[in-house]
């Protein structure tokens, strides 16, 4: 899979690459509903399928305070993303600059740059500044350039409407099973790339330096482990850390609930 960031691909990067289909979004933890559309850009007979969603979710950089973590890293994204067959990732850093463009100005940078032949948005697809610009705006903006816009219904799972806000407040319950559910995987702490404090018994993890959503304080039984090796453990959260006994495994990679 290849990885295009936005400043690269306003400048052309991909206009030589083929037909393609495309969907865009947040897509945090990529779950049943997104995963369909994905399926439908993937099975379409473009020559390339494209997934253009952003680095960090743009509540970060709006400094909502309500907001509770990611359910994915970056990493987990692109890891995923790979693994179901994309074939292109167009990744935004969402900036004071991008956040002023309209919803309109978006939408033909991107029919400027590459040649869309089939566009599938999340029937609450928004974007532009404030979000005004709904799926429906969007298929009208798009009709002037040819380029045909599929909206996808909302995914219901046992009469719930799948969501990522959803699976976090699951998560942040305790409510693993509804997350795991609406995922279609189990939930994943990636931490290969946080601090990890070895002491004589135990492995120290300090939870301000996780930006995921965490569920609630307690003892949880887990997969930890990394390329290597897993194995079973309890962890324990508090307020501050995630505590872990030392095991074989002395750099992990993964929590899984």
């Amino acid at each position: 899979m290849k990885v295009v960031h936005w400043k690269d691909f306003i400048k052309g990067s991909l206009k030589a690459s083929g037909s393609a289909a495309m969907t865009i979004g947040v897509f945090d933890g990529i779950h049943m509903g997104h995963q369909y559309i994905f399926n439908n850009i993937i099975n379409h007979d473009s020559e390339i399928s494209i997934v253009l969603t952003f680095v960090e979710n743009p509540r970060l950089f709006f400094k909502d305070n309500t907001y509770p973590g990611d359910i994915f890293t970056i990493s987990q994204k692109l890891k995923t993303l790979t693994l179901m067959g994309i074939d292109i990732v167009i990744l935004i850093d969402f900036s004071s600059d991008f956040s002023k463009l309209s919803g309109k100005d978006f939408l033909f940078l991107i029919a400027d740059n590459c040649d869309i032949s089939y566009l599938s948005l999340g029937q609450n697809f928004r974007c532009g500044k404030y979000g005004r610009t709904s799926s429906y705006e969007a298929r009208e903006i798009l009709k002037s350039r040819n380029i045909p816009v599929n909206i996808e219904k909302m995914t219901y799972f046992n009469d719930q409407l799948v969501s990522s806000t959803l699976i976090r407040k699951a998560i942040l319950s305790g409510n693993l099973k509804t997350a795991r559910n609406m995922l279609e995987r189990v939930f994943s702490l990636d931490i290969a790339d946080i601090p990890q404090i070895i002491r004589e018994k135990t492995i120290i993890i300090e939870t301000k330096n996780i930006k995921q959503v965490l569920p609630p304080q307690g003892h949880y039984v887990v997969r930890i482990g990394n390329s290597n090796i897993t194995q079973e453990s309890e962890v324990y959260f508090n307020a501050s850390e995630i505590v872990i006994p030392l095991h074989t495994v002395q750099k992990l990679d993964y929590i899984k609930f």
